[in-house]
């Protein structure tokens, strides 16, 4: 066989990162997320399905949104600067809205993306095993409702992928991918934060 090329000329990434010193920041963001649920139990209805979903959070300077959005300031510009490539402007970037989510048993977020922003966020403050993972579609439509069978799936052919939520871990992807979340089958809490990142011109 001559020699083979493919050229991968639209890749979707999705960027996880472990971050640092995650357990004490979980331990102030678990304070403050179910401080938030007991003034709110309503909370707001989007994607979630059972679970419940905050207001979005006040940014105030000190406050620990503000301070969570400081701790994990790197790994955004990471994905802005390096990932992608755009031109970095500190002053341009920022955050349109951050909210948390509660799953308790038997909760799951139903099919959606984030619209007029560039990038969304989830990380996960609370992850027990069997607590639901997240999945992204392909955002072809063409090729996830009509497709030859599958005999051996390659990242050519796939048109859904899954990551295991993991405490501490950073998942940042473009805000046009649509994704849910599975159920939550184990007895206690999956806590997320997620936030979007939008860039002025």
């Amino acid at each position: 066989m001559s020699e083979k090329i493919i050229h991968k000329i639209f890749p979707t990434p999705i960027f996880q990162f472990e971050i640092n010193d995650y357990e004490n920041i979980n331990i102030e963001l678990l304070k403050y997320i179910y401080e938030s649920y007991e003034n709110d139990k309503e909370g707001v209805e989007r994607s979630n399905v059972i679970g419940w979903h905050s207001k979005s959070f006040k940014f105030e300077k000190g406050n620990v949104p503000h301070n969570f959005i400081k701790s994990i300031h790197t790994y955004v510009k990471e994905v802005i600067a390096n990932g992608y490539g755009w031109k970095y402007v500190q002053e341009k970037i920022g955050v349109t809205e951050m909210w948390a989510i509660i799953n308790k048993k038997n909760s799951f977020n139903k099919l959606h993306n984030h619209t007029n922003c560039y990038l969304s966020v989830v990380y996960y403050v609370k992850a027990p095993n069997n607590c639901g993972s997240i999945q992204f579609y392909d955002p072809n439509e063409v090729k996830k409702y009509r497709h030859p069978e599958i005999e051996t799936r390659t990242e050519l052919s796939a048109f859904g992928y899954s990551i295991k939520p993991k405490e501490g871990n950073l998942i940042i992807f473009p805000s046009y991918l649509y994704h849910d979340v599975g159920k939550n089958l184990s007895d206690k809490d999956r806590i997320i934060i997620s936030f979007n990142v939008d860039i002025k011109n």
